[in-house]
């Protein structure tokens, strides 16, 4: 096979491999309902101070996990897994857009303990 023919069959492999790529990708769009990100407009225009509550978070070392009880509590604790004595926890939900499952919570947990403030969403489910 000489350099030119090589050089045919890779560039139509490359566009073969681009197809199937392209095919699978079109596929794994269609799968299930759109999906919109809400407030994203919001939440690009916080990205910032998004970021640097994310590193507040991790340099506090504090632990979050919510649960159910008739209404969204969360539990806390410190880096050493012990609980946060002396803090103030706050949880805002915001049921989840129509189009998903019911039972499903955006939760915005603030704890505050003297100037620490830590914040974190998560998804919870409602049972």
């Amino acid at each position: 096979m000489s350099a030119g023919t090589r050089w045919i069959v890779a560039i139509i492999g490359l566009l073969a491999v681009n197809l199937v790529a392209m095919g699978v990708l079109m596929g794994a769009a269609r799968s299930g309902p759109p999906q919109v990100i809400p407030d994203y407009y919001d939440k690009a225009v916080h990205y910032d101070n998004a970021i640097d509550q994310a590193a507040r978070n991790r340099s506090l070392g504090w632990r979050v996990t919510p649960r159910w009880v008739s209404e969204f509590v969360a539990d806390v604790v410190d880096r050493d897994g012990k609980p946060l004595v002396g803090a103030t926890v706050v949880v805002a939900k915001r049921p989840r857009t129509a189009n998903q499952n019911r039972g499903l919570y955006d939760l915005t947990i603030t704890v505050t303990r003297g100037r620490d403030v830590f914040v974190e969403t998560v998804v919870a489910e409602a049972r």
